[in-house]
């Protein structure tokens, strides 16, 4: 079975040989633990996108929409949010002006 390094954020190639093998493990992982990789992975993609790094954004967010896919069938929603060091009083614009 597939073993992931837990300082390594998930990506997907494409095509990726090796997407059986670690759907499996995934599937075998805790919510815990899929959340855990979900954050490290969006805290990369979001740094490849600071960086203008569409190399690996790509396989970033492959392995981000697997993660929310996965535990999605669990009933575990992993909800996308822009990552921010503080909270923006109105993240939404409200249209008034």
């Amino acid at each position: 079975m597939h073993q992931f390094d837990p300082r390594q954020p998930l990506t997907f190639s494409e095509p990726d040989p090796d997407r059986p093998a670690k759907e499996r493990a995934l599937h075998a992982m805790s919510n815990d633990d899929l959340l855990a990789l979900y954050n490290l992975t969006r805290a990369a993609a979001s740094e490849a996108h600071k960086t203008h790094d569409m190399e690996n954004i790509y396989p970033l967010v492959r392995g981000m929409k697997t993660l929310q896919r996965i535990t999605g069938e669990r009933g575990f929603i992993i909800r996308a949010r822009r990552i921010t060091a503080s909270p923006s009083p109105n993240p939404l614009p409200t249209g008034e002006g």
